[in-house]
């Protein structure tokens, strides 16, 4: 319980600062702050270009998991309290990797290449219906599906951020997907010390 009242206090910090300058780790300390004003530079490949579409897409869907957890009564305040931050890191990040996109003449979207997918281990997106169901859960059933969709969620993001560093060449984006990879297997850290069965 010491541990998670630690990790909350890194993350009530984090929070509080409004500037949703980087995820936690799983000591409580926060990562690299990800630039928000800083552009990408010119040079970049294909692998970096897949990499920032289907990160966007993915933290999308990430902000969108998280949110229900301010949805729900009952939850413990530490829960709520990673979830703000989540949310904050990941949309500071969608900010920046479409900046970046943009200044490349590149879709937010991925294209229709049928082995795109093949090459970054699938699209790292959750099922729908999953989360359609998990909308509809309260208390502890709704922590345990919510630990469980979203610890699967944040592996599926460092899998990209694995294919990115060892195909992009970029080096803000190679750089976006260390901090990622850091990031999300401390949030996994923190949801298994918070929800227990995790």
């Amino acid at each position: 319980m010491k541990l998670a009242l630690v990790l909350v206090a890194g993350l009530v910090a984090l929070a509080g600062c409004g500037a949703g300058d980087g995820s936690p780790t799983s000591a409580g300390a926060p990562i690299s702050p990800v630039p928000q004003s800083a552009g990408a530079s010119a040079e970049y490949n294909d692998a970096d270009v897949m990499f920032l579409q289907m990160m966007i897409a993915h933290n999308n869907q990430g902000v969108e998991i998280v949110k229900l957890v301010k949805a729900k009564q009952g939850q413990k305040q530490e829960l709520t309290n990673l979830a703000a931050a989540i949310e904050a890191t990941q949309q500071t990040e969608t900010t920046d990797m479409r900046n970046w996109l943009k200044a490349w003449g590149k879709p937010e979207t991925g294209s229709a290449d049928p082995h795109a997918h093949h090459h970054h281990g699938g699209d790292g997106l959750t099922d729908k219906g999953l989360l359609e169901a998990l909308s509809k859960k309260d208390g502890v059933e709704f922590s345990l599906d919510f630990a469980d969709i979203f610890v699967a969620h944040q592996h599926n993001g460092v899998a990209l951020a694995r294919t990115e560093l060892k195909d992009g060449k970029n080096p803000e984006a190679k750089a976006l997907a260390q901090r990622i990879q850091d990031s999300r297997t401390g949030e996994v850290q923190q949801i298994r010390t918070l929800v227990p069965g995790q």
